[in-house]
């Protein structure tokens, strides 16, 4: 009778690597979609953060939607009274502008601001109706014009075409 054997065949090691090595190829093919979708998440934090910040820079300097927010209005590209408060057009095509984040503006300590730029959507910028507006308001001396403005703020990852749109309703400010 001979001794029990110990240990593995060849065999069986081979089949054990096999399996193992199934295992690491499924992990490794795994990475790149977990990596795309952990810096999705990111850049859409980081886009839910700038709409806001942008939309309440319009609540503080008490915009007329209608008239500062358009292209070429003196809030917005005025280089005189009013003065311009935002940001100048960085030349990339579709109207984009970069947040200002030099020393002492408002974007200062945002991590990698200068990978997003923004601009509003002009196709969007109307006056709302009162159709639409009763959804959202209510109605005020019969229903009359209250100067609610659909404004939507695009938010984009600089040389990608990702991009998260945010709209709100806004009020014009009597100045």
């Amino acid at each position: 009778m001979s001794a029990p054997r110990r240990g593995m065949t060849m065999m069986e090691l081979l089949i054990a690597l096999f399996i193992f090595l199934i295992g690491v190829v499924g992990l490794v093919a795994a990475m790149p979609t977990g990596v795309n979708s952990a810096a999705k998440v990111v850049f859409q934090d980081a886009a839910v953060h700038l709409s806001r910040s942008k939309f309440a820079e319009f609540r503080r300097d008490r915009v007329d939607p209608r008239v500062d927010l358009k292209d070429n209005a003196p809030y917005m590209d005025g280089a005189s009274s009013p003065p311009r408060r935002q940001e100048l057009k960085n030349g990339n095509p579709g109207g984009w502008r970069d947040f200002a984040h030099g020393v002492g503006d408002t974007y200062e300590h945002f991590d990698d601001i200068e990978r997003y730029q923004w601009r509003i959507d002009q196709a969007t910028l109307q006056l709302v109706g009162l159709d639409e507006a009763a959804n959202y308001v209510p109605k005020i001396n019969g229903g009359t014009d209250q100067g609610l403005t659909r404004v939507t703020i695009v938010i984009n990852q600089k040389g990608t075409k990702n991009e998260y749109r945010f709209t709100q309703y806004m009020y014009s400010y009597e100045k």
